[in-house]
């Protein structure tokens, strides 16, 4: 992979690895009255705690990683289409809860305290490791030098987290009133309508999964191959 395309390879990661939720705790933490020095160790703490954690990996286990055949491991016999089937259908009883269950408007976690915030910061750097993307990118980023892989992850980072990063650009000028209530304003708008997207998304993945999965099972042989 040469550097321009580790450079695109970074830039479509961030984009699927792409979430608004921190930038939103931050937006309520200043509503809720915590000062702007607490929000811009929240976001140090989550934007730095994630490309540090993605560069640590990269330089120890992502090798290794790229060198597992997950083609195979994935198509690998019943084992697998057993797997498949049983992630399928959780996914779709994970995808009918949301369609039966009650309207309510969606709500994002309150923080109150310097505290809650930097825990949840953690939290958030913590959990990363369960994110696609950034498991793309860590296996991008072992066969880089570290020239690149330390702005890359910077990049990943400051990417995939824009709204939080945008937001804490305006809190350091000291704009952020307007920003924080604008961008919950929109959240509010937009919420039902990604509610929506994510749910018919579960639902046309567990489809897929146990499709496929049950194809085997009865032919011996998978839908996708």
């Amino acid at each position: 992979m040469t550097g321009l395309q580790y450079l695109g390879t970074v830039f479509l990661t961030a984009l699927g690895g792409f979430d608004p939720a921190p930038a939103l705790i931050a937006a309520a933490a200043l509503a809720a009255g915590i000062r702007r020095r607490h929000v811009l160790i929240f976001a140090a703490l989550l934007l730095g705690g994630t490309a540090l954690w993605g560069l640590v990996l990269s330089l120890t286990g992502g090798a290794r990683l790229g060198r597992v055949d997950w083609h195979a491991l994935a198509r690998d016999g019943s084992v697998a289409a057993w797997v498949e089937l049983a992630l399928g259908l959780v996914a779709g009883g994970w995808a009918l809860y949301r369609v039966l269950r009650r309207p309510r408007p969606e709500s994002v976690r309150e923080v109150r305290s310097p505290w809650g915030l930097y825990a949840t910061a953690a939290g958030f750097v913590a959990i990363v490791v369960f994110d696609l993307p950034f498991d793309v990118m860590v296996v991008a980023s072992a066969a880089q030098p570290l020239f690149l892989t330390v702005p890359g992850w910077a990049a990943w980072a400051a990417l995939s987290q824009a709204p939080l990063t945008i937001l804490c650009a305006a809190v350091a000028l000291g704009r952020h009133t307007a920003a924080a209530a604008r961008m919950q304003s929109l959240w509010a708008r937009l919420a039902p309508v990604a509610g929506t997207v994510a749910t018919a998304c579960l639902t046309a993945a567990a489809l897929v999964l146990v499709a496929d999965a049950a194809q085997f099972l009865a032919r011996g042989r998978f839908l996708v191959p």
